[in-house]
């Protein structure tokens, strides 16, 4: 009774939003933001739940290498449950989406506060941030400047209310899925009577999905190739980077699409890591969330296939791989039906639109990644040279690091150069530039005064090239304004 009353009293409150929202449009902005933040914030708890149940019915049991690896798989694969329920109830007229909302997550939350539920939702979703509290004081800080950075780097609102507008704007070249907009048109659906309140939601779930969600991606994906302590300064870096603000601040076009390459490649890894052919149920989701978000992901399904099949799971048995496929196909159908659906109406574009992702190169944060570069090429090509014999590294993820790379590279010159925009390859950039780091923290591991004293000196850099004055600015502005 206890469980029950807890999750039931809680997931009312934040159910309730939806209906206690359009009714503070004369509050300021802050509280607006402050109250779709929190509903979006919900509905990524609701996948994550999805998530689980999935994996619960399915009893599929897997490793991890970060506790925050399940956060990332059960909201994507619970989001990619929701995309097809969703578009489902978009055939529906209006008044029976608005119905048929309010009874899905009303059935839900009496699911998952069901008492017996108890013995099977063991664990929420801040339960797996476990590994945050072992922090010492330095990653502490980290982390305290990353959660001020995501939130005085929100972009501002544009003019334009209506939805359709909006979509325009996201999506200039129309990349994106109609079926996803569906999703998002069914998932906000309660606030499409107040267009200013949709546009609030509309940047909210932008940002969110593309941006915070994109670093704790970014932050489990760097755990596979170094410590905790650079992996979450890797985040720090991602957030802090102003070249990559200004991109996301003057054009939401990409904010999602981009920066899901970050879940993508973290989904490789994962998927050999966790040891059961199960996921391949999870590689075909997101092969069909990526679909939905730029038609041309779906080619990413071939080289996905290529690196877990013949580089990480080489010694498993044919039936093994057999099984795997199987469970990925329906993803992998579905995201053929919506590339199918779309192959006329949407079109690459040049390669030299997009070589602005040299210039982040120049910048003082990432001056270690010719060196990083180095590092790995001499690493691979000579493992056994007394320079890096000591050094620790996974030779066989570096190995798939460059695959990807280079798939990236031939598709941005065939089909479409937003696999070597700025947003898209910023996980490489970054990851590459910790190498030294890690390189020098192995070599000194008994010397932490200096560990940390590189380590704060490469803080004070990220924050010298933040601009956050500029960040804070903006904000302020958005604060000020009164197209609210």
């Amino acid at each position: 009774m206890k469980f029950f009353s807890l999750r039931a009293l809680t997931y009312s409150c934040f159910l309730l939003f939806p209906v206690f929202i359009p009714k503070t449009i004369n509050l300021p902005i802050v509280l607006k933001l402050i109250l779709m933040t929190l509903y979006v914030v919900f509905m990524m708890t609701q996948f994550f739940y999805l998530g689980k149940e999935l994996d619960h019915r399915l009893k599929i049991y897997f490793m991890v290498n970060s506790s925050l690896d399940r956060v990332v798989y059960r909201v994507l694969s619970g989001m990619s449950i929701m995309v097809f329920y969703f578009n489902f109830l978009n055939l529906m007229p209006g008044k029976w989406i608005y119905n048929m909302f309010w009874i899905t997550w009303a059935v839900l939350g009496l699911f998952y506060s069901w008492p017996t539920r108890g013995k099977i939702i063991q664990e929420s979703v801040t339960s797996n941030f476990s590994e945050f509290r072992y922090l010492d004081s330095f990653e502490k800080t980290i982390v305290f400047l990353c959660i001020i950075f995501l939130i005085f780097s929100i972009p501002s609102f544009p003019v334009l209310t209506d939805f359709e507008a909006l979509k325009l704007l996201a999506d200039p070249t129309e990349k994106v899925s109609p079926y996803f907009w569906n999703f998002i048109n069914v998932l906000y659906y309660p606030f499409k009577k107040y267009p200013l309140l949709m546009k609030v939601a509309f940047l909210i779930h932008f940002y969110i999905f593309g941006i915070a969600f994109a670093m704790v991606s970014l932050y489990s994906l760097l755990r596979y190739f170094v410590s905790r302590r650079l992996s979450i300064l890797g985040a720090f870096v991602f957030i802090s980077t102003w070249p990559l603000y200004k991109i996301y601040v003057n054009s939401l076009s990409g904010i999602i699409s981009q920066t899901f390459i970050i879940s993508w490649v973290w989904a490789i890894f994962w998927i050999a890591k966790s040891s059961t052919y199960r996921s391949g149920l999870f590689l075909g989701l997101i092969a069909l969330l990526a679909t939905l978000l730029n038609h041309f992901y779906f080619y990413l399904i071939f080289p996905s296939c290529i690196l877990i099949l013949f580089l990480f799971i080489s010694d498993k048995t044919i039936w093994y791989k057999r099984q795997f496929l199987k469970y990925a196909s329906l993803g992998f159908a579905a995201s053929g039906f919506v590339y199918y659906v779309g192959f006329d109406k949407f079109g690459g574009k040049s390669f030299s639109e997009n070589l602005s992702v040299l210039s982040i190169l120049s910048k003082a944060i990432f001056s270690l990644t010719y060196f990083g570069m180095a590092i790995v090429i001499l690493k691979l090509v000579r493992a056994k040279s007394k320079l890096l014999a000591s050094f620790v590294i996974d030779e066989v993820k570096l190995r798939a690091i460059l695959v990807i790379v280079i798939f990236f590279l031939i598709y941005s010159l065939i089909l479409d150069a937003s696999f070597m925009n700025p947003m898209s390859m910023i996980w490489f950039i970054i990851l590459i530039s910790l190498i030294p780091l890690e390189l020098l923290f192995q070599s000194i591991a008994r010397l932490r005064s200096k560990r940390n004293m590189i380590y704060l000196v490469y803080i004070i850099i990220c924050l010298l090239d933040s601009h956050l004055e500029g960040r804070i600015k903006i904000f302020l502005s958005i604060l000020k304004s009164r197209m609210m």
